[in-house]
């Protein structure tokens, strides 16, 4: 995958030992935001927009971006999403956005309809306007579309040649999704400054991008871990209650805009090469969210580099959140004479993130943290008990 982004960004012998720092072009994030996006085309250029939307969009959402567009006097292109990130709905909504001659494209939504916008706008060549719905992840912030099989099965993973053009978040919106998506993009930002902390000390690390770690992503990164553990009871009990706070609006912003600058510009490590991993099971990808995943990364990624202190602050905190902490919480049984459990342990040492940790990580070692992590967990569980 780094390949591709190296290629896209001007090739390895310029990249390879440059240090590089990229992210969304513009950000706006507050409650209500997405009722003056009319205002906001002029930032891009554009004056005919397209909208992207999934069908499970609650109604309101887009009658509320249709009606400030109308207030200014746009019309708008609608175009509902037909659910899959695939080359197939991608070329389709192409020639659907081609044909009615727009200038900007907004996507709001998760994850997938926002990844296939990206591939849609760079093939068009227009603007892109990213409004995401949940706080669950950083895609909507970063240069990179995860493609699918029109059946749902992992492809491929599309590098675009620059971020959004503009993220909208509107936080009175997302604070409507179920806490559990909250949860899950916290336990995705809290990995960012660990695994930039890898990268940073391992002259051999590389960005998403092939280059070497800056000044300010490595910053940005410890700064989004630090924001969660300082403001995510508070954030949730926010969601809980519907009265909204400036935890809420922090813990949004790690989620989003911080883990998305630190991941890409940042770099990943052994966290993600295990979450990535646990796509491969379909019991896992079918019923728990990628920051869940993550959560579990994590802590094999701080076990892997022997750091108990932050091995016990995050196991305190993912347990007081309710979040996995170990391949057992997933479903996983670790043990050697279990074939999805050695099919994972290969695939996580097989990823490139993997290779940004400050020393090789085999099979052997990856099962030994593994196991450890595991009796962590279930000596929690006993004194729980």
């Amino acid at each position: 995958m780094r390949k591709a982004a190296i290629e896209i960004f001007g090739g390895a012998e310029s990249l390879d030992s440059t240090k590089v720092f990229f992210c969304a072009h513009r950000y706006v994030q507050g409650p209500g935001v997405l009722e003056d996006i009319d205002t906001y085309l002029p930032m891009v250029g554009g004056r005919v927009p397209g909208l992207l939307l999934p069908g499970d969009l609650p109604p309101a959402i887009g009658e509320t971006v249709e009606a400030a567009f109308a207030t200014a006097d746009i019309a708008a292109v609608r175009s509902p999403f037909g659910g899959q990130c695939s080359f197939e709905e991608i070329d389709s909504q192409v020639a659907t956005f081609r044909a009615a001659a727009i200038d900007v494209l907004v996507a709001i939504g998760g994850g997938k309809v926002i990844d296939a916008a990206k591939c849609i706008a760079r093939r068009i060549n227009v603007p892109l306007i990213v409004c995401p719905t949940l706080a669950s992840t950083d895609a909507p912030c970063s240069a990179a579309a995860v493609v699918y099989t029109a059946e749902g099965a992992f492809r491929d993973v599309e590098f675009l040649p620059s971020n959004p053009d503009l993220v909208v978040v509107d936080t009175a919106i997302i604070a409507k999704a179920p806490v559990r998506f909250l949860l899950a993009g916290m336990a995705d930002a809290l990995a960012t400054g660990y695994e930039a902390r890898t990268c940073v000390a391992n002259a051999a690390a590389r960005s998403m991008v092939g280059g070497r770690i800056t000044i300010a992503a490595a910053t940005i990164a410890e700064i989004c871990s630090r924001t969660i553990f300082e403001h995510a009871d508070n954030a949730v009990a926010a969601v809980k209650s519907g009265i909204l706070n400036e935890s809420f609006e922090r813990v949004v912003e790690a989620n989003t805009l911080l883990s998305g600058i630190g991941f890409e510009s940042g770099g990943l490590a052994a966290a993600h090469a295990v979450a990535s991993a646990l796509t491969l099971v379909p019991s896992i990808e079918h019923r728990f969210l990628h920051g869940e995943m993550v959560a579990v990364g994590t802590m094999i990624h701080l076990q892997l580099e022997g750091d108990g202190a932050e091995l016990e602050r995050v196991d305190t905190l993912l347990a007081r959140l309710g979040l996995p902490r170990a391949l057992s919480d997933l479903g996983i049984t670790a043990q050697d004479g279990d074939g999805t459990f050695v099919m994972l342990v290969e695939a996580a040492c097989n990823f490139p993130f993997m290779k940004n940790g400050p020393f090789e990580v085999t099979p052997d070692i990856l099962k030994k943290a593994i196991f450890e992590v595991e009796e962590r967990r279930m000596s929690s569980a006993q004194y729980a008990a």
